[in-house]
C-alpha cells in the first residue's frame, strides 16, 4: 500500500518538477515580476483604498438611516422619565428612536467630492502602471545582460577553444623543430589569460542571473533559465525616429503624464469644495421615538363603598357625604402600550448659514488653491523630464548605432586581417606575438560588436517603451 501512493505522489509530482526547469520567456518573466514585486502589490492597495473612497463619495448621496436603544435603571428618588413625576420606587425606563437625514443643497460639495474622488481613483490607476512599466523595463534590461554575457561567454568559449588548437598545432611544430620554446610559452600564456577570460565570463552569466531571479522574487537561482529569443538588429529603424514625434506618442502614453493629469482636475475640484464651504447648507430629517417605564401605571377599577363622613352637626351628629366612597386600582402598563401610546414623530428642514468659523473656509480655500498651482507645476514639470528623457533615448539610440555599424565594420577588417597574419604564422612569417596581437584585437572586437548589438537593442526598447509599444523580443 505505501508503494502504490509513493507511485501516485511520484506521478503528479513528475509534471510538476519538469515545468518548474522549462526556460522562461520573457513574458514569463514579466508576468511573474508583475504578480510578486512588493512594490505593485502595495500600488494595487492604494488603488484599492482609492476605489473604496470613490464608492464612499456615492454613498454620500443617500440619506443616512441611524438607530438608537437605551436601558437605564434609576434608584432612590428620581423622576420617572414617561410621567415626569418623583417617585421612590427603582424605575427602568427604555428608549427607543430611529431618525434620518439627507443633505437637500450643500454648495455642491457632494458633487464635487464624488467627480474628486473618481478622479483620484483614475489617477492611482496609472500610478500603478507607472510602477509596472518601470519594473517591466527593469526586467527587460536585465533579461537583455543575460543574453549579452551568455553571447560574451559562447564567444570567449570560442576563443579558448581556437586558442588551445593554436597552442597544440603549435606544440607539434616545436616537437618538429620549427619553432623555438619561446613561441611554445607564450601560446600557453596566451591559452592561461583565454581561461581567466572564460571564468570572468561565466561568473558574468551567473552574476546577470542572480540579478534577475532578484527581480522576480524567486527565491532561488537553481533550475533558472531563459529562453534565448535569438535577437537580430533592425536595420533602418533610425531613419524615422524624431524626437517630437516619439514625444507626441509618449504624452499621450506614459501614465505618469496621466496620472499627473488627472491630479490637476481633482485639484480643480478640491478647490471647489472649499468654495461651497461658503454656502448655506439645507437639510431634510425626520425621526421616530418611543420609551418605556417600569414606574408607569394604568386605573383599572374603582370600588365603591359607604359615603365617607365629612363633619359633624351641632348636636354631635355625624355628616355623610352624598358621594360614594370609590377605590382606584392600578396595574403596570404593559410594554406593549407604551411603546404605542408614548410614540412620537418629527419631521423638518435645518439651514445652517455660515456667518464667521475662524477663517476655516478661507484657510480651506487658499490651501486648494495652492495645491492647485503645485499639481500644475508638477505637471509641467514631469512633461518637461519626459521630453528631456525622450531627446536623451532618441540620442543615445542614434549613437548606439552608429557605433554598432562602426564596430561590425571594425569586426571585419580584423577578421581579415586575423585569418592573412595566421596564415603567415603557420608559415612561419610573423613572430607569435604579432599572432597573438592580431587574435586579441579580434577577440575584442567581437566583444564590442557584441556589447554594441545589445546597447542598440537595448536603446530600440527604450523608444519603444516611450510609444506605448510592447516590451518584447
Amino acid at each position: 500500500m505505501k508503494l502504490f501512493s509513493g507511485l501516485i505522489a511520484l506521478y503528479f509530482l513528475l509534471p510538476f518538477q519538469s515545468n518548474a526547469q522549462q526556460p522562461w520567456s520573457l513574458q514569463q518573466c514579466l508576468d511573474y515580476a508583475l504578480s510578486h514585486n512588493i512594490s505593485v502589490k502595495q500600488s494595487s492597495l492604494n488603488v484599492e483604498s482609492s476605489k473604496e473612497s470613490y464608492e464612499q463619495s456615492i454613498a454620500g448621496f443617500f440619506p443616512s438611516l441611524n438607530g438608537n436603544v437605551s436601558q437605564n435603571y434609576y434608584y432612590g428618588r428620581s423622576i420617572d422619565p414617561t410621567s415626569n413625576q418623583y417617585t421612590t420606587n427603582q424605575v427602568r425606563s427604555n428608549n427607543f428612536s430611529v431618525s434620518s437625514s439627507i443633505p437637500v443643497f450643500e454648495g455642491f460639495q457632494l458633487q464635487n467630492s464624488l467627480k474628486q474622488s473618481k478622479l483620484n481613483y483614475k489617477a492611482s490607476q496609472f500610478d500603478l502602471a507607472k510602477i509596472k512599466n518601470d519594473i517591466s523595463l527593469n526586467v527587460v534590461t536585465f533579461y537583455l545582460q543575460v543574453l549579452y554575457n551568455r553571447e560574451l561567454l559562447a564567444s570567449t568559449t570560442e576563443q579558448v577553444d581556437a586558442t588551445k588548437l593554436q597552442r597544440d598545432k603549435t606544440q607539434r611544430m616545436y616537437e618538429l623543430g620549427a619553432v623555438s620554446k619561446g613561441n611554445i610559452l607564450d601560446m600557453e600564456a596566451q591559452y592561461a589569460s583565454d581561461e581567466v577570460r572564460l571564468v570572468n565570463a561565466q561568473s558574468q552569466v551567473d552574476q546577470s542571473v542572480l540579478s534577475l531571479t532578484q527581480l522576480l522574487e524567486l527565491d532561488s537561482v537553481k533550475d533558472f533559465n531563459i529562453i534565448d529569443p535569438k535577437v537580430d538588429i533592425p536595420s533602418g529603424v533610425l531613419q524615422t525616429a524624431d524626437v517630437n514625434n516619439v514625444y507626441s506618442m509618449a504624452v499621450n502614453s506614459q501614465p505618469d503624464i496621466k496620472s499627473s493629469e488627472f491630479r490637476v482636475k481633482s485639484a480643480e475640484k478640491g478647490l471647489s469644495i472649499a468654495r461651497g464651504g461658503r454656502y448655506p447648507k439645507l437639510s431634510l430629517g425626520g425621526s421616530l421615538s418611543t420609551n418605556y417605564s417600569s414606574a408607569q401605571e394604568r386605573l383599572v377599577n374603582y370600588t365603591y363603598g359607604a359615603p365617607d363622613p365629612i363633619g359633624y352637626t351641632n348636636t354631635l351628629d355625624t355628616v355623610f357625604s352624598f358621594i360614594p366612597s370609590a377605590t382606584a386600582t392600578f396595574e403596570k402598563k404593559p410594554f406593549k402600550d407604551q411603546f404605542n401610546d408614548n410614540l412620537s414623530k418629527s419631521l423638518g428642514f435645518n439651514l445652517s448659514v455660515p456667518i464667521f468659523n475662524s477663517w476655516s473656509t478661507k484657510t480651506s480655500i487658499a490651501h486648494a488653491k495652492i495645491n492647485l498651482e503645485q499639481s500644475r507645476l508638477t505637471l509641467e514639470s514631469t512633461k518637461k523630464s519626459l521630453y528631456k528623457s525622450v531627446q536623451q533615448a532618441v540620442a543615445d539610440a542614434n549613437a548606439s548605432y552608429k557605433k554598432y555599424l562602426a564596430n561590425e565594420k571594425s569586426l571585419q577588417a580584423l577578421d581579415e586581417a586575423f585569418h592573412y597574419n595566421e596564415q603567415k604564422y603557420n608559415l612561419g612569417l610573423i613572430s607569435t606575438y604579432d599572432y597573438l596581437l592580431s587574435k586579441n584585437n579580434l577577440a575584442k572586437a567581437k566583444a564590442d560588436l557584441l556589447q554594441a548589438k545589445y546597447d542598440y537593442i537595448f536603446r530600440l526598447k527604450i523608444l519603444d517603451f516611450y510609444q506605448g509599444k510592447p516590451l518584447a523580443f
